[in-house]
């Protein structure tokens, strides 16, 4: 099914909170904003999902901060295992952003759950390797910020897995729009 609406949501998994974090999964939906996709799987919408190796990561500025370990030690053997899980296809991360940037294109807006976290890593990692993404800085929207609009609806926490955390920020991003009458953006 193609949408007419071009509208992604994008989550990464990360070994580091800066701009320059070496990115361990990148997931990716493709949805109507104005749609309701509760009671869907991600894995029957558009979508892009990766794993990445952490040592495709080879310029300087690459990230692995010791706090970020510390916390996914934390995390649940699930989360875990989808992140640092052995004998699973890894892309490099050059093959990853190419294959992200096409199934982005086209589109009017990139959410993500605070723009100055996924996308700044995702552009800054391009940035480093010579690579352009298919969005200008002002298609770029903060999903996080248009919950907090809604009173009393509290954010579930996500599970670590960027796909299907891509899932849960988009129902309640059309959850959020729908309860502020929201029917179109620019």
């Amino acid at each position: 099914m193609i949408l007419k609406e071009r509208d992604i949501m994008i989550d990464l998994e990360t070994l580091a909170t800066s701009p320059d974090s070496v990115i361990i999964t990148i997931g990716a939906l493709r949805f109507d904003p104005y749609a309701n996709d509760r009671g869907r799987d991600a894995r029957d919408m558009e979508h892009f999902y990766c794993r990445i190796d952490p040592g495709s990561f080879d310029y300087p500025e690459a990230e692995i901060n010791d706090d970020t370990m510390a916390w996914w030690a934390k995390q649940s053997p699930e989360a875990q295992h989808e992140a640092f899980g052995e004998g699973v296809a890894r892309l490099d991360i050059r093959d990853a952003l190419d294959s992200l940037f096409d199934f982005c294109r086209p589109c009017d807006r990139v959410w993500a759950n605070g723009p100055a976290f996924d996308i700044i890593i995702l552009e800054t990692a391009a940035r480093r390797l010579g690579k352009k993404w298919p969005w200008n800085f002002w298609q770029a929207r903060d999903c996080r910020t248009v919950f907090r609009m809604v009173p009393g609806r509290d954010p579930k926490p996500n599970n670590h897995n960027a796909l299907d955390d891509c899932w849960l920020q988009t129902v309640k991003l059309q959850e959020a729009l729908k309860a502020l009458n929201v029917t179109k953006m620019d």
